[in-house]
């Protein structure tokens, strides 16, 4: 039985590229629905069935084709205006602890913490049961990736405690947790609906009214009882269970949330007020700057429709509000650093399953993420379905979490034992040893694979040698530039020819930012550790810092397989394109992994 949840015509899930004619005078409402095969030379954005239908509608098509966007002339406003880029007039990234919500769409690419290949062996994994811990996890990336890695014909029982202190991101992990995992429509309009809730904007009437039915199912009455917990626990398509456990008045504003009756253009029109917001123009553009123009052009349409699907897809039919993704009063929920679902993913997988799709990843790169993240959820869903695993899903402060955990009040983790714990960024919030302190201990000693996993982005703001300096003035630009390329003499000539195109050209900011991935942030990292007492926290409680990285390499750019003396990057022109121009990844962000001292 269909449910009518896709994203295609009449609410079928989409499986294939149609041709992108519209104008076709002998279909049905003008759409032809043929397959699509032939790529726009221009822009690589669109495909149609034959020439006959790429000229009939070439007339529209053209506005989107030969705009500005798409040519290599293309400037940032920051340049025609001459002035200086807003990033740079104003304060630095705050270094605030709070725990508040990560955004909508996440910043790092997503990645497996067991890497079971490093570790246990996929073999020896088959019969084991495993524990796994996401202490502060604002979406289900990792734990996907993770839970798909699982070897063939797992055995074992698999439970994961999935807990995040913000409690309107809980509380949407929640909703797509219980759409993934629960009985009801197919594995394909199960996938395709929750890939638009994570990332979509706008929903189609079945979606928006699927979602409301399992609000209700989710929640009931429970905003109005008088206990002091939420918990629930619902059946799977398989032998595992969902439960959620958090403070009751914890779901009292997503609740608010997912059943608001705010229309369609308010919501879009708040939207478009925080992304287009005079003052993130520039963040815009310095991130259209790096791209490619057929990449350029596809993100701004994604920004303006709301709506992650290939470029080609009529969207007509998605007239309701995603209500996972805005306030009770209608407000975005996204934050500044929201600027692209793109720097979630890894790109070259990215790519791989949009080919494999028929998307021409030279253009379509959003149609190429639609069809990736499908496939990863429904291959979260077919494991979900023959694996036996339980997600626990909680929302606490997790320094208290932690406490509760070591003392048994979760039963499935009674014996307070995992074999991974992914604390994410939590160290910058809330101090890596405080964080090693509460969660350390709560390791499976009989497992000599089982780690705690972080990553630092803010670390390097405690550096003051490191950080970058504003860019006053054209000398200040060279001075800077002259310090990072001290080894290399030869540039300093190219450099002045790149100062006369502009202090703030986007070929000098590319540089700048460029050159991170030619510094060895090792010895920095290790001192900003030793500063922090994390390494002396580690002998007090039994642990010891991981020579060489197991689960995720000590920095992007890397591979696990790399040897220990290589310290940086050796990637491609097009790798490098593909994880830090259009994959958003932060040179400096470094991991870090922590394993039983033996």
């Amino acid at each position: 039985m269909s449910y009518g949840l896709g994203s295609g015509l009449g609410g079928k899930t989409v499986s294939e590229l149609t041709c992108y004619n519209d104008r076709a005078p002998s279909a049905e409402g003008g759409n032809c629905l043929n397959s699509a095969l032939l790529a726009c030379a221009q822009c690589s954005l669109v495909k149609y069935c034959s020439g006959r239908c790429q000229r009939q509608h070439w007339q529209k098509h053209r506005i989107e084709c030969e705009s500005s966007l798409n040519k290599a002339d293309w400037q940032p406003h920051w340049i025609k205006e001459n002035r200086v880029p807003y990033f740079y007039a104003t304060t630095s990234r705050a270094n605030s602890k709070s725990m508040s919500s990560n955004g909508l769409w996440g910043q790092l690419p997503a990645y497996n913490i067991l890497q079971l290949s490093y570790n246990e062996g996929l073999a020896q994994a088959v019969y084991k049961d495993i524990k796994l811990c996401f202490t502060a996890a604002s979406d289900i990336r990792n734990l996907v990736e993770t839970l798909n890695s699982l070897p063939k014909g797992y055995q074992g029982t698999c439970d994961v405690l999935l807990n995040e202190p913000d409690t309107v991101s809980a509380n949407r992990n929640l909703v797509i947790l219980y759409i993934l995992m629960t009985a009801g429509p197919s594995i394909d309009e199960a996938a395709e609906l929750a890939m638009h809730l994570m990332y979509s904007s706008r929903l189609t009437a079945n979606m928006a009214a699927y979602l409301s039915r399992c609000v209700h199912m989710i929640y009931g009455d429970s905003a109005r009882c008088g206990d002091m917990t939420f918990q629930r626990t619902f059946p799977t398509r398989g032998r595992g269970k969902l439960y959620s456990a958090q403070p009751a008045m914890a779901i009292k504003r997503p609740v608010e949330m997912f059943l608001s009756r705010y229309e369609l253009g308010r919501a879009m029109r708040r939207m478009k007020d925080t992304m287009f917001d005079g003052l993130r123009v520039d963040e815009r553009h310095k991130l259209l700057s790096r791209l490619e123009p057929p990449h350029r052009l596809a993100h701004v349409y994604f920004w303006k429709t709301g709506v992650l699907a290939p470029f080609s897809l009529d969207l007509k039919p998605f007239t309701q509000p995603n209500r996972l993704a805005f306030t009770p009063q209608g407000s975005w929920l996204g934050t500044s650093e929201d600027l692209s679902p793109l720097h979630g993913w890894d790109i070259a997988k990215v790519q791989a399953t949009g080919l494999r799709n028929g998307v021409d990843p030279t253009g379509d790169m959003f149609g190429c993420l639609f069809f990736h993240v499908k496939q990863e959820l429904r291959e979260f869903i077919s494991r979900v379905k023959d694996f036996h695993i339980n997600i626990h899903h909680t929302q606490y402060d997790p320094r208290l979490l932690s406490k509760g955990v070591s003392i048994g009040v979760l039963p499935s983790f009674s014996d307070a034992s995992f074999d991974r714990i992914d604390l994410g960024d939590m160290g910058d919030r809330l101090g890596i040893k405080e964080c090693l302190e509460d969660w350390g201990v709560l390791l499976n000693r009989e497992n000599l694979h089982s780690c705690v996993v972080a990553h630092s982005k803010r670390w390097i703001d405690s550096q003051p040698a490191l950080s970058r300096v504003p860019l006053s003035s054209p000398q200040s630009v060279l001075d800077f530039l002259r310090l990072r390329c001290r080894n290399i003499p030869s540039l300093e000539p190219r450099l002045k020819k790149m100062l006369e195109q502009g202090t703030y050209s986007p070929a000098i900011l590319r540089l700048i930012e460029s050159l991170d991935a030619f510094v060895d942030y090792g010895p920095s990292f290790q001192v900003y550790l030793a500063s922090h007492d994390v390494l002396e926290t580690c002998v007090g409680i039994g642990l010891q810092q991981r020579k060489r990285n197991d689960v995720h390499p000590k920095r992007f750019g890397m591979s696990l397989d790399a040897p220990a003396s290589q310290t940086l990057p050796d990637i491609t022109r097009e790798e490098y394109y593909n994880l830090f121009s259009i994959g958003g990844a932060d040179l400096s962000t470094r991991f870090i992994e922590f394993e039983i001292q033996l």
